[in-house]
């Protein structure tokens, strides 16, 4: 795809359901007692794969992702192994629930996921009584026999959302009490829907506790992904000529820090939350900003690590230094983004300097244009699409269908909001 320069980037956009909280209703409805009924779910390669395996493991769907209506699952055992394909909440969560689970289940993933270590999920869930074995003790294919859990405190070294909704999926299926502990809050999206669904389950600063639960049915509207809108959101503040507006979008707080991060740079950007229950959810308004360079520390990258690789782009284009730090954590997820994010960078002209656990970037500058890859990143691919408006000459990305993990429509949105 290539992306050319643009004049002005003006428009009301929608974006796409938010990805987490779709594989999460998908999840924890077809645990529950009744029949949900959830609106808006999305319909991407990486939710189509948790939609499969529960499928596979005797789900009860009916209805379209626009308005589903979910029952108990059967939970019966596989006869074959679970693709997983490109999706890293789909093995862990489901790592989770299958534990507690009767029967012998398979987890695999592509290359990509099959590269990425799944020790944190596993070491836990043994702890809790569950038969884990996985290649090389901590990559996938992994091989779960589920049965009979017991409740266990766990201090996670590392916050990760994915980390503790495993454990709190396998903890509600345990007898006792299970306690996470983080060094930093993580998005709570799973803890938000255990409470709605009637789960017994408290939250105190870094800690979620839960006991043995039978959850009760829910109706709700996913709202649309701010970590997909962050990327429309960028582009307007950065470009000269910008403004864009996002309606019925996520704004819950564990999942807003890049957007904080832009305002704290200087950035006109105005959020509304104009529901509350089960998340918050509202309207942004973007337009074109004078930036200044900012550092970006550990305490922060939980509630942006979607985000992390646009904050280089915002460094191009901010006054002074931009660093990132902390932020090791992105070596491990579809790709190596701290790594791919400077070699793309360099490929169209702008001066980037890597370190191991992140990137600095001296601004302003302006992006020439160029060629690059993403991949199979779909951060990636949409973090280097944006580059080809706001550049002299134009940006080629390489793999990238890879947006359809998480944004289908997306050069189609840039398109309508690009002139």
């Amino acid at each position: 795809m290539r992306l050319l320069p643009s004049k002005k980037v003006v428009g009301e956009i929608a974006v796409p359901p938010d990805k987490s909280i779709s594989h999460r209703a998908l999840m924890m409805c077809s645990m529950s007692s009744g029949v949900s009924v959830v609106h808006n779910l999305l319909e991407s390669e990486d939710t189509l794969r948790t939609f499969r395996i529960i499928g596979e493991l005797g789900g009860n769907f009916r209805g379209g992702f626009d308005r589903m209506e979910i029952s108990l699952a059967s939970w019966k055992e596989s006869l074959r192994p679970l693709d997983c394909g490109n999706s890293g909440t789909t093995a862990r969560l489901m790592a989770g629930v299958l534990s507690g689970k009767e029967g012998f289940h398979v987890l695999f993933g592509d290359d990509s996921l099959s590269g990425r270590p799944m020790e944190r999920v596993v070491r836990p869930l043994k702890e809790m009584g569950a038969s884990i074995s996985a290649r090389q003790d901590s990559l996938l294919p992994m091989c779960i026999t589920g049965g009979k859990l017991s409740g266990s405190e766990h201090s996670l070294s590392v916050a990760s959302a994915q980390v503790k909704s495993a454990i709190l999926l396998a903890g509600i299926q345990a007898e006792g009490t299970t306690a996470v502990t983080e060094p930093h809050c993580s998005r709570d999206h799973t803890e938000r829907l255990l409470r709605s669904m009637g789960a017994k389950i408290s939250v105190s600063n870094k800690r979620v506790e839960v006991e043995k639960s039978e959850l009760l049915p829910i109706r709700f509207s996913i709202p649309g992904d701010v970590s997909s809108a962050a990327f429309p959101i960028a582009l307007a503040v950065l470009h000269e000529n910008g403004k864009v507006t996002i309606r019925e979008v996520g704004l819950n707080q564990g999942r807003t820090g890049f957007l904080r991060l832009l305002i704290k740079m200087g950035a006109d950007i105005e959020m509304e939350v104009e529901e509350s229950l089960p998340e918050p959810v509202g309207t942004i308004v973007a337009r074109s900003s004078r930036l200044i360079g900012v550092e970006v520390g550990s305490d922060l990258i939980p509630s942006m690590i979607d985000e992390l690789p646009l904050i280089a782009l915002a460094g191009v284009f901010a006054e002074g230094t931009t660093t990132v730090r902390g932020a090791g954590e992105l070596r491990k997820k579809e790709s190596d983004r701290i790594s791919v994010t400077v070699q793309n960078f360099r490929r169209i002209g702008v001066e980037i300097l890597e370190h191991e656990d992140g990137f600095s970037v001296e601004g302003p500058q302006r992006i020439t244009g160029g060629k690059v890859d993403s991949y199979g990143d779909h951060r990636i691919a949409m973090l280097f699409s944006l580059a080809g408006p706001l550049s002299r000459e134009g940006v080629e990305v390489t793999n990238s269908n890879a947006v359809n993990v998480s944004f289908p429509g997306f050069f189609k949105t840039l398109e309508e909001v690009c002139q």
